[in-house]
């Protein structure tokens, strides 16, 4: 199967924006210990634009990707930054091609 990647655009609310990173602990933990079909997965802050972040995301395949985002672990992170969000855009993608390590 192939594999599958998600590129995550999420505009912060100014005044959480240092908070924000830290919102994330606990979803890393989790993926960390019970995800062994992600591959990578990343949280990335903007080095000109201090409220926005990237999240990029690599599964080994369309099951990887299905069993984290119906896990309780995501359902109860979307569901606690509500406080945070300005905006979002999220993109699933294959990847095609690479340098190092991914295809």
């Amino acid at each position: 199967m192939a594999k599958v990647s998600v590129v995550a655009r999420l505009k912060v609310k100014a005044d959480k924006a240092d908070a924000f990173p830290a919102a994330w602990d606990a979803l890393l933990a989790f993926i960390d210990d019970n995800e062994p079909g992600t591959e990578h997965y990343v949280l990335h802050r903007s080095t000109t634009d201090s409220t926005l972040f990237f999240v990029t995301e690599v599964y080994e395949d369309q099951a990887a990707l299905d069993a984290h985002i119906t896990s309780d672990a995501f359902a109860a992170f979307g569901a606690s930054l509500g406080d945070f969000i300005e905006d979002a855009d999220m993109q699933f993608l294959t990847p095609v091609n690479a340098a190092k390590g991914l295809l």
